[in-house]
């Protein structure tokens, strides 16, 4: 598993002449098992976001011993970017293609923190935590969510599976918690912009629906910043039992 900080990164995907985290961590895992390295990540988080449970794969004909993989990353690799445990998989394992469901966050302030601005949004004022939770409940479910995708992303199929949507208080404001079995490009912070549009309104679940069902970007509100956004956890599924 694999965290870091977004900020100083353009996304994870290479790119020419881009720092980004499949870059850094490829070159640091050559340096590591002296051949060349590429992984494949459970998802591909935009320039500005960051992640917490980021899950990578690849192969390696080194011995070095997974229990020892993490500690030795970490002296290769930048200080925004952190082998958190490692583990040996079967033969097969993928982790974008075996992953059953992402989980993301993004996190809004209570208040202007520079401490905390990295990785959390302050929207400007303060929210309204019943109306952005109201305003998110209809996402549960199988749907259509096309109207909550930017133009520019990998194509993919737009029906999604939310498990979960919800808002929680953290430590300094409130959290958007969101679990699918894939996401569309920006679609987390299409989501957060639309639920903030959305929060004061005498019905938001009614206006987020609406939306919902129309499938029509135009609809929803803006995309907010990346800073907020964090991938917390992929999901696969359990062992088959022996």
């Amino acid at each position: 598993m694999v965290a870091y900080d977004g900020t100083e990164f353009h996304g994870w995907q290479s790119q020419p002449g881009q720092r980004t985290v499949q870059d850094v961590l490829e070159t640091a895992l050559g340096i590591l098992l002296e051949e060349p390295v590429r992984v494949r990540a459970a998802g591909r988080t935009d320039a500005g976001c960051h992640a917490r449970g980021q899950v990578v794969s690849f192969t390696t004909a080194s011995r070095l011993p997974a229990a020892a993989f993490a500690p030795a990353a970490r002296r290769v690799l930048p200080r925004d970017v952190r082998v958190v445990t490692a583990e040996d998989v079967a033969d097969g394992f993928d982790a974008r293609r075996s992953a059953i469901a992402r989980r993301y966050a993004y996190r809004l302030l209570d208040a202007p923190d520079l401490l905390l601005e990295r990785s959390a949004w302050w929207p400007g004022s303060r929210t309204n935590a019943r109306g952005l939770d109201d305003a998110v409940r209809p996402l549960e479910g199988d749907h259509d969510c096309a109207a909550f995708a930017s133009q520019g992303g990998t194509p993919v199929r737009t029906v999604c599976r939310v498990h979960r949507a919800a808002w929680r208080r953290w430590e300094a404001g409130l959290m958007l918690d969101l679990i699918a079995d894939h996401f569309l490009y920006r679609m987390v912070r299409t989501i957060v912009g639309t639920a903030l549009a959305f929060m004061d309104l005498p019905g938001p679940a009614s206006a987020m629906a609406a939306v919902l069902a129309s499938r029509d970007r135009a609809r929803a509100g803006r995309t907010v910043p990346p800073c907020g956004l964090c991938l917390e956890e992929v999901f696969y599924p359990a062992p088959r039992s022996a």
